[in-house]
């Protein structure tokens, strides 16, 4: 029995209802525990989920021949997969090709959250970690929640759409276009059931009740293959994302997980949080003895390796961007710049003639940001701020008002 989440059932079954559109599922005698969809037009066989999972594990049989004349494509195979292939299945042959680098963070030989950051970090930079996670506990009501095993249905879809919300604004934020938003459909029938059978988590932060940074991750054994994160870009200063990355892993520690995955995709907290590399393959299996499955073969290797030089050239960061300017100037990001700025209360401003600014008024949400990066330099309880606002000369100030930070915004339309 596979313990892969993406190679289980419940994964592989959802994925073929979701994305097949009604194609016939195979599987083959020689290879455990993948299934695999015809292409449409191509003679070769796809693994099913295609470049849609974390990484795929699979192993290979002797004695067992059913790969003869046939073409087999596995994405996301990480190197540290065991697919050897037997002497037995003398005419199988691969093509290995190079697609993303991946990363983890291997706990083992380590006790606690902090020796495993001093292996990884300065001193300067856990010290950074600790101060920042002070101020953000300090500033706000925080919560910290980790959905693993026991989870009602209405408590996972609420998550669900919470999460959704996060990750549009995340990548409004970044400017990128993504696809996640349309396999929704497909997480949100899989989290669930998968979460009540400890295949998978959800870990939540968040303020006031409110999440603002969710990730998903897949538990295999006792390795945890993180997924989809997103969160609140207002509250960019606080490091969210990484003091996320420091309650998932003490939840590894506390759940006897060696290995916290990272997956694939190169980012700066993953350089900055683990401690060894990888590299995705794409697998390209094929009967050597056969001149379609070799000819098919080297045409699929061929494209592969030519979709790596690409990427290396960025040209799929530029195809997001693309994408999402495309959307922006047809309509569907309505979102306008604006330009700000900060100004000292004037001496002598009489509050009680302004009115108070509701802080989770959606209007306003321009101010947001400005307003939790001056906190993050003068941290104090958020509570212990009110927003006042005034028009003065078709301009719009809002005036902000602690016991540390006193200061105006002035808002002015483009």
């Amino acid at each position: 029995m596979s313990r892969n989440p993406f190679t289980s059932h419940i994964y592989q079954d959802l994925w073929l209802k979701h994305f097949a559109k009604g194609k016939q599922s195979y599987t083959f005698n020689f290879i455990n525990d993948l299934k695999f969809i015809k292409h449409s037009f191509f003679p070769y066989y796809i693994n099913v989920g295609k470049n849609s999972t974390n990484g795929i594990t699979y192993s290979l049989i002797e004695n067992n021949k059913d790969y003869n004349n046939k073409t087999f494509l596995m994405y996301d195979v990480p190197s540290f997969s065991n697919s050897d292939i037997p002497s037995s299945l003398r005419h199988l042959k691969a093509y290995k090709i190079k697609q993303y680098k991946g990363f983890l963070a291997n706990l083992d030989g380590f006790i606690n959250l902090e020796e495993y950051m001093a292996s990884v970090m300065s001193s300067k930079s856990r010290n950074k970690h600790r101060s920042t996670l002070r101020k953000f506990e300090n500033c706000f009501n925080v919560s910290y929640k980790i959905y693993h095993k026991e989870i009602s249905e209405v408590e996972c879809n609420e998550a669900l759409d919470n999460f959704k919300e996060l990750i549009v604004e995340r990548h409004k934020d970044l400017k990128i276009d993504t696809n996640i938003i349309a396999k929704w459909h497909f997480y949100h029938e899989l989290i669930f059931p998968m979460i009540q059978q400890g295949k998978a988590l959800l870990i939540s932060i968040n303020v006031d009740n409110k999440p603002i940074s969710m990730s998903l991750a897949f538990v295999e054994g006792d390795n945890l293959i993180g997924s989809v994160k997103a969160f609140n870009p207002d509250y960019y200063k606080f490091n969210i994302g990484h003091i996320e990355l420091g309650k998932l892993i003490e939840w590894c520690f506390e759940n006897n997980i060696s290995t916290l995955d990272f997956s694939k995709g190169e980012y700066e907290y993953k350089t900055k949080w683990t401690n060894e590399e990888y590299i995705y393959n794409c697998h390209i299996l094929y009967d050597s003895s056969n001149i379609v499955s070799r000819l098919n073969s080297s045409l699929l290797a061929n494209y592969f390796r030519l979709k790596q030089y690409l990427r290396n050239k960025n040209v799929n960061l530029l195809m997001k961007k693309f994408k999402y300017q495309l959307k922006s100037l047809i309509g569907f990001n309505e979102n306008k710049d604006h330009k700000i700025i900060i100004k000292p209360i004037e001496e002598g401003e009489n509050f009680d003639d302004l009115d108070i600014v509701q802080t989770d008024d959606k209007n306003l949400f321009f101010l947001n940001r400005t307003i939790l990066d001056l906190l993050y330099r003068n941290p104090e309880p958020i509570t212990d701020i009110n927003i006042y606002s005034k028009k003065d000369k078709k301009m719009m100030h809002y005036l902000v008002v602690g016991k540390v930070n006193k200061y105006q915004i002035v808002f002015k339309p483009n």
